[in-house]
Order: structure tokens, then C-alpha cells, then sequence
């Protein structure tokens, strides 16, 4: 039996590597990642006459941390949410807007979002997306009604991190300017370990291809 070596190689390398690159994509849980849950206490209420603000919120299930300038409101004249009937808002230059997450292993992590700038009030609202304290992204909240955002927050250790939003509209040069944030999800791609059986018949075909190259070979020899 004769077959080429070095072809065969090749042919083996790719298929393993097709087999090893896959990738397997899977939700991160956060809680509450659509704001609606009910809160027990707020911080502040206000309203511009068209939408209540409630600074702050807090709650057993309320999964983030708001921090100043921060907050939920609900469906209104001017907006419905982008889903359910609540969202947060991130009034001009604020504090964080935060969540702790948990990742089972290493792996890439896409970030989703849905963001609209406050309608009535003149634009200028930028938010920034942090991850551990460290930005990765920053997005404008611009147009009319509801934008959806993707940013990819890079390859993030096995173990505890810390999503945040952070609000940066300046208020001397943009005045009451704000962010609403909704639909907030995260997804994991890993590297798909492949299985023994997956391998084993790659290596079967591939035997299989060299003997049938090997029988060709002596054919053509007589």
C-alpha cells in the first residue's frame, strides 16, 4: 500500500482542528435582566410630567445595584419599553448601574442591549459599559425610539465579574439628558471539546481515504 504521508497529514490536521474549533454559545444568567421586577423601597420618585422616575431602587429580586442618577421607570406616552413594561434609565453623568455574574469556565462573552435616549430632551447621552471597572465599549444613545446594541466584552476568566453601565452626558453642555436601557442579556462561546466518537470517525475515514489511495496506486503500477 502506498499513499502520501505529508497529504494525509494535512488532512488529518484540518479535520481535527474543524472538529476542535467549534464553538458552543450559551446564555449567562442575570437576574431581572428586564427590569421588571417589582422593588420594595426607591430611593428618590421624581417626574417630568409625562414619566416617573424611581431613583435607586431596591429589592430581594431586583439582581442590580443602581447608583446615582440611576433608576427604573415604565411604559409611557412618549416610550414603551423594548420589552415587558420597565426599563432603566441613566440620567447625565452618573454612577453605576451594576450587576455580579458568574462564568462555570473561561470564555468569550457577547454583551446585548437595547438603549434609547429619553424622547423630548436633546441628545448627548453616551453610555459606557464596564466590565470588573474596566470599560470595554461606549455607545451613544441617539435617534428616535429603540436601538439594539451588541458589544463583545472579550475573553473574561472562569470565576465572579461585575457588569455595569455608566451614564456620561454632561449636563452644562447637554442639560437633562438620559439613557433608557432594556433587554439587557449576555452570551458565553466556548470551545466545543469534541467527542471521542466524533474523533474516532474522522480517524476511520481518513484510513479508510489513504487505503483506498494505496489501492489506486498499485493499479496503476500493473
Amino acid at each position: 500500500m502506498t499513499f502520501r504521508p505529508t497529504a494525509l497529514a494535512r488532512t488529518l490536521a484540518v479535520a481535527l482542528l474543524s472538529l476542535a474549533s467549534l464553538a458552543e454559545a450559551a446564555p449567562v444568567a442575570l437576574q431581572n435582566a428586564g427590569f421588571e421586577s417589582n422593588f420594595d423601597s426607591a430611593g428618590f420618585v421624581g417626574s417630568d410630567g409625562n414619566v416617573t422616575f424611581f431613583y435607586a431602587p431596591t429589592g430581594a429580586s431586583m439582581g442590580w445595584s443602581f447608583g446615582a442618577g440611576t433608576g427604573v421607570a415604565g411604559n409611557y406616552s412618549m416610550l414603551s419599553a423594548y420589552e415587558g413594561t420597565h426599563f432603566a434609565f441613566l440620567q447625565t453623568a452618573t454612577e453605576a448601574l451594576s450587576q455580579a455574574f458568574t462564568l462555570d469556565q473561561a470564555a468569550t462573552v457577547d454583551l446585548g442591549f437595547a438603549l434609547a435616549l429619553r424622547p423630548g430632551y436633546q441628545p448627548g447621552q453616551s453610555v459606557q459599559v464596564l466590565v470588573d471597572n474596566q470599560a470595554v465599549g461606549t455607545v451613544a444613545a441617539a435617534g428616535s425610539g429603540w436601538q439594539a446594541m451588541n458589544l463583545s466584552l472579550g475573553a473574561l476568566t472562569a470565576g465572579n465579574h461585575t457588569l455595569a453601565f455608566r451614564g456620561l452626558g454632561d449636563f452644562g453642555t447637554f442639560g437633562d439628558t438620559s439613557a433608557f436601557l432594556d433587554a439587557v442579556q449576555m452570551n458565553t462561546q466556548v470551545a466545543a471539546v469534541p467527542e471521542p466518537g466524533s474523533i474516532a470517525l474522522v480517524l476511520a475515514g481518513l484510513m479508510a481515504v489513504g487505503t483506498l489511495g494505496g489501492r489506486r496506486s498499485q493499479v496503476k503500477r500493473g
